[in-house]
């Protein structure tokens, strides 16, 4: 359980080192919460995207997302994310996009009521910055 003040934002999306941060300023800023409750793997909008979503990845998904971070931690938003460069899910940007766009949906269905926002995560000149879809 958290203590009364720690806010929270949920972030789901590929466990890449370099996109962590610039997920972090998003939620914080789009959701006025300090921490990010992370689910992360390896191309994981890849994985959710497709029409026969695997049962153990989404039963653990729901449970992270759901159980812990939206009852628990009462989480104010979801990021869905995906970005640039993938190695977990090597396709092209714009179906990076579209992927995460429909993982977005899919985690919607499991939680209701909480804000989900997609977002893609690029990379101008020598950094790293999340963009909403």
């Amino acid at each position: 359980m958290s203590d009364q003040g720690e806010i929270f934002f949920t972030s789901v999306g590929c466990m890449d080192g370099r996109v962590q941060e610039p997920i972090a300023m998003f939620g914080r800023s789009k959701f006025g919460a300090e921490f990010p409750d992370t689910v992360t793997e390896a191309g994981l909008v890849g994985k959710i995207a497709t029409d026969e979503v695997d049962q153990t990845l989404l039963n653990s998904l729901k449970f992270k997302i759901v159980d812990v971070s939206a009852d628990m931690h009462q989480s104010k938003g979801i990021i869905v994310h995906g970005h640039q460069d993938c190695a977990g899910n090597p396709v092209e940007d714009e179906t990076h996009r579209q992927q995460t766009k429909k993982a977005a949906k899919l985690i919607k269905s499991l939680v209701g009521d909480i804000p989900i926002i997609p977002v893609f995560v690029v990379k101008k000149d020598l950094k790293w910055e999340a963009v909403e879809l």
